[in-house]
């Protein structure tokens, strides 16, 4: 008896705005489910999420801290998330896109 794994996260890098990784939704999907991407981001990274509101009262956005960056997944217009590396450090952007490429729970388009 063998558990099926979950299938891997898609992300893609936009060629439009440096640093910007979307991560799309599922087909027949209005909004991406934000739990398959944080059970994939905890395992692959290490990481712990924190939800806290923008302004007082923003939306909630989702968090984490990777190498000492504050990392934030925004839900765009079209219902895909994504997480902005333009602002990060080089060293910590380019750490986090290699962990992405070559972890199982990824897969990139």
């Amino acid at each position: 008896m063998s558990s099926s794994a979950p299938p891997p996260v898609r992300f893609e890098l936009d060629k439009r705005s440096f640093g910007l990784v979307q991560f799309p939704r599922q087909k027949g999907r209005v909004r991406i489910q934000l739990e398959p991407l944080q059970t994939a981001l905890k395992s692959c990274l290490g990481v712990t999420f924190e939800e806290r509101r923008e302004r007082l009262f923003g939306p909630k956005v989702q968090s984490f801290t990777f190498m000492g960056e504050r990392v934030k997944i925004r839900i765009l217009e079209n219902g895909n998330a994504a997480i902005d590396l333009g602002s990060i450090d080089d060293e910590v952007r380019e750490t986090l896109l290699e962990q992405l490429r070559q972890s199982y729970d990824f897969e990139a388009l």
